[in-house]
């Protein structure tokens, strides 16, 4: 039998030109992947759909260029992997070391460029130094040193050695100096301590607690001027703690912001306050300046503030230009009246100004030059003005420092106001005071950006992976530190932002608490799914938030949702922060609600968040029908998923009251016979998570109020929502009376109270 035929298929000869291409691209490829590790760039990731990705090399080169790292050729990536590595054997300290309170021994590693048989020749003297200028100090001989590992590059021999540090250091931040002699040359080093205790602060004896929740701006009242402010804030605080007996109030992010932006998440700077919750009748000068008052209080000002009050959302420009001139005008009558004459209140002054130092000094001095190039980003000014530390910018300085102080005034008028709101807040038996909430990250066009510059990721943007619900991936739009540059800054930025955000209240939220662990980086120009993971030095970021946390007595929640692992979660608690669960989120096998029973005790519970429907709209799926208008379903498919997964886990919420015995006498089991929630049933919601161990429950103002839209709708295309200016629909006058309130929060104590035994 004769076999059969097949036609000989001919490739084009290959070109030793293409061949000799492809290897480099493939040389190339390993030495982006080789970095790409080094530098804590994961290679795959698993996302919130559960689908495998892998980081194409398009990805890695652009992150590790937004990290400064040269990867332009084959040459240049082969030279930045054999600096980095090289960097490990041949820098004499480490940037960072952690020493753990409850460890007995901890060693601080040394690395010198000599064969162990010299060692006996060493002399290796050390001090340690810490934020009060105290001083420890010692002197070690080689023999005595402890030989953790050596290694030969490029025929020069290295030795790391172990030096133990002093037993039972204070807690705090030390700088490290090291002097080697009996080498051929002298050598010395220097490294960041952090001296942090296991866990973050967390009361002796735990209690279950709950609070309230509410978006400050969104704070409707028949006083304030279009926006809620720190005054409302006290009132609220002052009736939550007399009449409804709450423990905390929790806050959105108070951090300041860009001119045009409105997002408490998407700050200027995290380290100081949005003047727009100033109560700028509060503000001293406002009784002392007299034409002052006359033009607030004058007829057509008064009508121009009750048109804003009545405005169902937060008119920002509107506000701000209302509230900017006002604020100007205190300054000169403060200038006139205390700086003129040196009284105790310029005085007062002058302390809080030296105290703030450099930070609130370019903070300031960035708002100035912000208003020197309106609506120009902040890399577009003129050259000598984009680096904060040059001749120019000092220059720029001595000019406007009028104007300079005027920016620091305000920032004064703002932690004066939250100072008395924190101490009104105690009185009234809020025992831990404010809730606040810390932003993941910063506006690249913001004050932070410019002032911290050179420990930031250019050139990309934090969000999150594709999600069940966001399919394309979210790009936040917010700027990333680089995490070798934190640790080569000493966790400059990240020290002062917890120290300014932890000063008062007597809690904080991390938003997106992942990021302790690992951050979303997506490149500039792409999408929400062509990013990758980049990890950060999670142990060292903890001890850090420990120290602070136990400095300020504040205790830590962690918002762990999302794509946060087991493992995570468990980091989390041991490091005492308290993590984030949410009802809806809180399913089990078959997608039941979990039992009360089911949730940690090192928690804060509560329904629902500001990206989350409230509960009465979850129940009539408001957030489902507005998605829906503003385009945010892919196709029609999606938006009728929603639509039955809803039906499924209304009626699991049911289920899951009947059997704690919560259903409201004669409320029916079935929810397609319930098309609207009841008070009757908001309130049990809340009694079910009540009866978890966990230690806060909190419960949001707009459930409370039975309010149905939400703050903000994630990815709601500009201006087809009004995210972040929803105010509450009744003014708090009309409320604070009202016998369904207190009943509601008598209610959930009732329950806190019961289960706490």
């Amino acid at each position: 039998m004769k076999g059969i035929r097949f036609p000989l298929i001919r490739h084009p000869p290959l070109n030793l030109c293409d061949l000799d291409q492809m290897l480099l691209t493939l040389k190339h490829e390993k030495a982006l992947q080789a970095l790409a590790r080094l530098h804590g760039i994961e290679l795959r990731y698993r996302d919130g759909t559960g689908m495998d990705r892998v980081v194409p090399s398009s990805a890695l080169h652009s992150l590790l260029h937004a990290m400064g790292v040269k990867v332009g050729t084959e040459d240049e990536a082969r030279q930045s992997l054999k600096a980095v590595r090289h960097r490990r054997w041949t820098s004499v300290l480490d940037e960072v070391f952690v020493v753990w309170e409850s460890e007995a021994t901890s060693l601080w590693q040394l690395t010198l460029p000599l064969k162990p048989s010299a060692l006996s020749h060493l002399t290796v003297w050390w001090q340690l130094i810490d934020e009060h200028g105290r001083e420890f100090s010692g002197e070690r001989s080689g023999d005595s040193l402890a030989l953790l590992a050596s290694r030969t590059i490029h025929g020069t021999d290295y030795c790391r050695l172990g030096v133990p540090f002093p037993d039972q250091l204070p807690l705090g931040y030390y700088r490290l100096s090291v002097s080697v002699s009996g080498l051929p040359s002298k050598i010395s080093g220097n490294a960041f301590v952090v001296v942090a205790p296991r866990q973050c602060y967390l009361p002796d004896q735990p209690s279950r607690s709950w609070g309230l929740t509410v978006q400050l701006y969104g704070l409707a009242s028949g006083r304030n001027w279009g926006i809620g402010d720190f005054t409302d804030l006290s009132r609220l605080a002052t009736w939550a703690g007399h009449r409804l007996g709450a423990s905390t109030i929790g806050i959105n992010p108070l951090h300041a912001l860009s001119p045009q932006s409105i997002s408490p998440y998407s700050p200027s700077s995290r380290l100081f306050f949005n003047p727009l919750y100033l109560d700028i009748e509060a503000i001293p000068e406002f009784q002392e300046a007299h034409t002052v008052r006359d033009q607030v209080y004058n007829q057509p000002f008064q009508e121009r503030l009750e048109r804003l009050r009545k405005n169902p959302t937060v008119d920002y420009e509107s506000i701000r230009g209302i509230k900017l001139p006002i604020l100007e005008s205190l300054y000169g009558a403060f200038c006139q009246r205390h700086v003129a004459a040196g009284s105790d209140r310029a005085q007062a002054f002058e302390r809080f100004v030296k105290q703030q130092g450099i930070a609130l000094f370019r903070f300031a001095l960035f708002q100035v030059l912000q208003e020197q190039y309106p609506q120009v980003y902040w890399r577009h000014w003129p050259r000598e003005y984009q680096d904060p530390t040059s001749v120019a910018v000092e220059e720029f300085s001595h000019r406007n420092f009028e104007r300079l102080q005027f920016f620091q005034y305000v920032q004064w008028q703002c932690v004066e106001q939250l100072h008395q709101l924190n101490v009104a807040a105690k009185k009234a038996g809020v025992s831990f005071g404010l809730y606040h909430d810390l932003a993941v990250g910063i506006d690249a066009g913001g004050a932070d950006a410019w002032i911290f510059q050179d420990q930031l990721a250019r050139g990309v943007s934090i969000g999150a992976p594709p999600d069940t619900f966001n399919l394309s991936g979210q790009n936040w739009g917010l700027q990333s530190p680089i995490p070798s540059r934190l640790r080569s800054h000493a966790f400059q930025y990240f020290r002062e932002t917890l120290s300014h955000n932890m000063e008062f209240g007597g809690m904080l939220r991390i938003d997106h608490a992942l990021g302790l662990f690992r951050l979303y980086w997506i490149p500039d120009g792409k999408s929400g799914s062509e990013g990758a993971y980049v990890r950060f030095p999670v142990d060292e970021l903890l001890a850090i938030l420990a120290l602070e946390s136990v400095r300020h007595q504040v205790m830590v929640v962690a918002e762990d949702l999302g794509t946060v692992t087991p493992t995570i979660r468990r980091k989390f608690a041991q490091a005492g922060l308290l993590s984030y669960r949410l009802l809806m989120f809180e399913k089990g096998s078959g997608q039941r609600y979990r039992a009360p029973n089911m949730y940690p005790e090192l928690a804060l519970a509560s329904v629902n968040t500001h990206d989350l429907p409230t509960l009465r709209g979850f129940w009539v799926g408001r957030d489902i029908e507005t998605k829906d208008q503003i385009g945010l379903y892919p196709s029609l498919a999606h938006m009728d998923e929603d639509r039955v997964t809803r039906i499924r886990d209304r009626q699991a919420l049911l289920h899951a009251l009947g059997k704690e015995n919560l259903l409201p006498h004669g409320t029916s089991a079935l929810a397609e016979d319930l098309p609207n929630l009841s008070d009757d049933l908001c309130q049990a919601t809340y009694a079910y998570l009540a009866r978890t161990p966990c230690r806060i429950v909190a419960t949001s103002l707009e459930d409370l109020l039975g309010e149905v839209d939400t703050p903000n709708i994630p990815g709601a295309p500009e201006g087809a929502y009004p995210v972040w200016q929803k105010k509450l629909s009744r003014p708090f006058e009309e409320w604070q009376n009202d016998p369904g309130l207190l009943e509601f929060a008598a209610a959930v104590h009732r329950e806190r109270a019961a289960f706490s035994s």
